[in-house]
């Protein structure tokens, strides 16, 4: 059963496998946030929205025009097919008012997605264990490929958590090494979740509880560029620190990834520096980035615990609402 939050958010922002319903367009980000506060200096709740009238909801003045909101919440017949959809291929979704929402997101404020689509065991984000994104190149060279492996398969042994893109090169080779460590791991998609989670051994991983995969787009959409640039923040965001293997100088998501992780100050940015170091890895260096430690890392999960972030979360009033 959707938290009856969750369904009316979905209504407003879910796109159900096509651009439009009832030809109008679904919310985008900026105009969910904009809503969301307009609810909440009136003490309503997104469910509120689904018993207002017409005539209500014109008296109250809505950022939204009133006829696209009722619009979009008048498509509960193409939700409810949408949902046996994903169920029937055990996907689930949350919205900011499940508690299971992760509470690391959340502190990207306005930035934060609404909805989230999941494969897994969602729990694998809400714990307080710790976290390490590795991200690089998807074109990995024989060094970089044995130094993903490493680090990754010491964060399975150690119970530390491997946070990445789950796209192929890097992402691909840190997932896979933790989980044959025997870690767990999240992959936080450029794409649907449908169909990373039937691909190769995904399946078993998800369903014996060691993966999850999560995405803030709807289940079907494809791979694009904007929508990988897009989820970087949230790959840094789950994670205590943030490991760049390999970066493409000046180009390519795993650069913007950092840079933007860097400007924002949130979550500590190292990269590799053994040789050969790639170029875009040094000018990180130059930007903020620090050296990641040698080996051996006999104790990753107390070097994790000694990182300080000096420069706090820039957070919306919106961090406080209670839904």
């Amino acid at each position: 059963m959707l938290h009856p939050d969750t369904e009316a958010v979905l209504l407003l922002c879910g796109r159900f496998g096509r651009p439009q319903e009832n030809g109008v367009s679904p919310l985008e980000l900026h105009e969910f946030n904009h809503l969301a506060q307009w609810l909440e200096e009136r003490n309503m709740r997104p469910a509120g929205l689904l018993d207002v009238s017409e005539m209500d909801l014109n008296d109250l003045g809505p950022p939204i025009p009133v006829a696209r909101l009722l619009a979009l919440l008048q498509r509960g017949s193409a939700l409810a097919l949408a949902v046996e959809s994903w169920e029937s291929r055990g996907l689930w979704v949350l919205s900011q008012s499940d508690e299971l929402y992760p509470s690391r997101l959340r502190q990207l404020g306005p930035r934060a997605p609404p909805v989230l689509y999941g494969a897994g065991d969602c729990g694998l984000l809400s714990d307080e264990s710790q976290t390490v994104a590795v991200v690089g190149s998807r074109h990995v060279d024989e060094s970089a490929e044995e130094f993903t492996r490493s680090i990754s398969h010491v964060c399975g042994r150690q119970g530390i958590r491997v946070v990445s893109g789950a796209a192929k090169g890097v992402d691909s080779v840190a997932m896979w090494a933790a989980l044959d460590a025997g870690g767990t791991v999240i992959g936080v998609l450029a794409e649907g979740v449908t169909r990373a989670a039937m691909a190769g051994g995904n399946p078993a991983a998800l369903a014996d509880g060691y993966m999850v995969f999560i995405s803030p787009y709807d289940p079907n959409v494809g791979f694009n560029v904007g929508n990988a640039m897009g989820r970087n923040k949230y790959i840094y965001a789950l994670a205590d620190a943030a490991l760049v293997v390999s970066a493409a100088l000046g180009a390519g998501g795993t650069w913007a990834g950092a840079i933007e992780a860097l400007k924002r100050g949130t979550t500590p940015v190292f990269v590799r520096v053994q040789e050969p170091v790639p170029e875009g890895n040094m000018k990180l260096l130059e930007e903020g980035a620090c050296a990641f430690p040698d080996e051996p890392w006999d104790d990753l999960a107390g070097w994790l615990s000694s990182l300080r972030v000096d420069e706090a979360p820039d957070l919306s009033p919106m961090q406080g609402r209670l839904w």
